[in-house]
């Protein structure tokens, strides 16, 4: 029934994305110029998947510190929220570039829309469980028999049903933390770079189980259409690697200019907080990833995308195996990255 009730979501997205398609045309949009410095410019937008925060904090450090600008493209980053679809602005040519999990992406190409992934942006996702310090759960199988407020039927959690050969309920996430606060043997879905900030500041003691060191590890993505991947391959090699030296910079140095705009786009993130949110994607590698297992800043590889494609075929998410081409390309990436996810390959 979980599966079920997933599956028929996304075909409804799909149906609904498909007739967004017809409407608009498949063809993807041509991209207009501007004139800076007397050089033509593409206009490029990316879409982003929820308000500005420190988890989009590289793509703002690429466009507040001139890297897209050098890159000879002028960028727009329009926020997401609530009602933000990523999907449809790309299939329909309304953006050119948006970024999400992998796994999404994945399931929508199996439903035939025309969406590529061309890089990472994050190596691991910062999807977590938030437990407090003194619940007996201490790692996946002790979740048999338990409650977990999460989204229903969400990929991971079928995931651990699988895995694990465990069962648990999922009764549906309010995105607060009220029912945590009262319950210390609540279990709740989370993000381990937002959620427990505000617990910190309540001396709260927690643990968090990090979704991807269950063995379910999508990326967090950079997408766009596949057609204008094939018309415009020198823009999207260009966005890419000025996505990367933005995420670089911003990882390392926390630029106080760049962290200074995105709180001006969104005041609910104050400087501790995005400061939180950094210190936990680096004391994670959520970005930059694990070097002894072959991950790097921007990389994406065949292997791994595949095994994360039969993981969701093997969960009965998706049940129509298609091409890696379908929904990846290594050829956007920059040179180093793109040898290293050949060398895998072979």
């Amino acid at each position: 029934m979980k599966v079920f009730l997933l599956q028929m979501r996304f075909i409804l997205t799909v149906i609904s994305l498909m007739a967004a398609i017809m409407a608009t045309g498949c063809k993807q949009k041509n991209q207009t110029t501007i004139q800076k410095d007397g050089k033509d410019l593409p206009k490029i937008i990316l879409q982003t998947d929820w308000y500005a925060q420190a988890e989009h904090g590289g793509f703002y450090n690429a466009l507040y510190n001139g890297f897209y600008e050098k890159a000879g493209l002028d960028v727009e980053i329009r926020q997401g929220g609530p009602n933000s679809v990523g999907p449809e602005k790309i299939a329909t040519g309304k953006a050119h570039f948006a970024i999400t999990r992998s796994v999404d992406i994945m399931l929508f190409a199996s439903q035939g829309l025309p969406l590529i992934i061309v890089s990472a942006y994050m190596q691991r996702d910062p999807q977590a469980l938030l437990l407090h310090k003194s619940n007996p759960v201490n790692d996946w199988k002790d979740l048999d028999g338990k409650t977990i407020m999460a989204t229903p039927g969400v990929s991971w959690s079928l995931y651990l049903h699988k895995h694990f050969d465990i069962e648990f309920e999922t009764i549906a996430l309010d995105y607060g933390l009220g029912r945590f606060l009262t319950d210390k043997d609540f279990i709740q879905q989370c993000f381990i770079t937002n959620e427990p900030y505000y617990l910190g500041e309540k001396d709260i003691p927690i643990k968090i189980m990090l979704i991807a060191d269950s063995g379910f590890s999508p990326y967090r993505a950079i997408y766009t259409n596949r057609n204008f991947a094939k018309e415009h391959p020198d823009i999207v090699r260009a966005f890419v690697a000025a996505s990367i030296d933005g995420w670089r910079d911003y990882i390392e140095n926390a630029p106080e200019e760049t962290n200074k705009r995105i709180s001006e786009l969104n005041p609910q993130m104050k400087r501790d907080f995005l400061n939180f949110s950094i210190n936990a994607m680096r004391a994670n590698n959520l970005v930059v990833g694990n070097p002894e297992k072959g991950e790097r800043l921007g990389l994406i590889t065949p292997r791994r995308m595949k095994k994360q494609f039969d993981d969701m075929i093997e969960i009965g998410v998706i049940d129509n195996p298609i091409p890696l081409s379908d929904y990846m390309s290594i050829d956007y990436l920059p040179e180093d990255l793109k040898a290293l996810a050949l060398k895998e390959q072979n």
